[in-house]
């Protein structure tokens, strides 16, 4: 059996076209779950929390004339 030239294009084109729609169903899907996620974490609670501390350290410096 063999294959035309023009078989052999749809072929190509064919697989190419799939190849294409499973990309774009995975990666609506993983954007889709990544939205889905944040949404579900925009209400939660996320304190922060700063904290100064300070030396007791004391300089006296001596001056001399």
């Amino acid at each position: 059996m063999k294959l035309t030239n023009d078989q052999i294009q749809k072929i190509i084109t064919a697989v190419c076209t799939c190849i294409t729609t499973i990309a774009a169903i995975i990666l609506t899907s993983a954007c889709t779950l990544s939205l889905s996620v944040q949404k579900q974490n925009n209400n939660s609670n996320q304190g922060t929390e700063q904290t100064t501390s300070v030396d007791s350290l004391s300089i006296n410096p001596v001056l001399k004339k």
